[in-house]
Parts: structure tokens; sequence; C-alpha cells
């Protein structure tokens, strides 16, 4: 399954380097995009919203909202 997050924070493309790197242990398949900010991930079952932000948290200063299609 796919879930996609839009993501606060992120400047350049070392910031889209950390974050992918954040996500990448959560996800099957981890893709961070600058424009869009944003981070399409392919799971194996749903991450929850807190479970990306910690990941996130220990990247820098960046923060998840989940995109609803």
């Amino acid at each position: 399954m796919q879930q996609v997050f839009r993501i606060e924070g992120m400047h350049c493309d070392g910031c889209v380097k950390r974050v992918t790197q954040a996500l990448a242990p959560l996800a099957e398949q981890a893709r961070v995009t600058l424009d869009p900010p944003e981070a399409v991930l392919q799971v194996a079952a749903p991450l929850t919203l807190h479970a990306v932000q910690s990941a996130l948290h220990k990247a820098g200063d960046y923060r998840a909202a989940p995109v609803v299609a």
C-alpha cells in the first residue's frame, strides 16, 4: 500500500536526503521530493502519523501531515 505525507521544513536537497534516510527504515520504498514537499511511502501495513513524526524528529526540524486523496 502507498501512504503520502506532506513534509514541512525541507528547504534543499540535503533536507530531502535526511528525510529519505529517516523514513527508509519504516517503508519498503521511500520517495521524497522537494517540489512538492512530500514523502511517498510503500508500506506493507499502514504507518501511524506518530511513527512518521518520530522518525522525522530524529532527522531534524521536519513535520509530516497525511495527504488525503
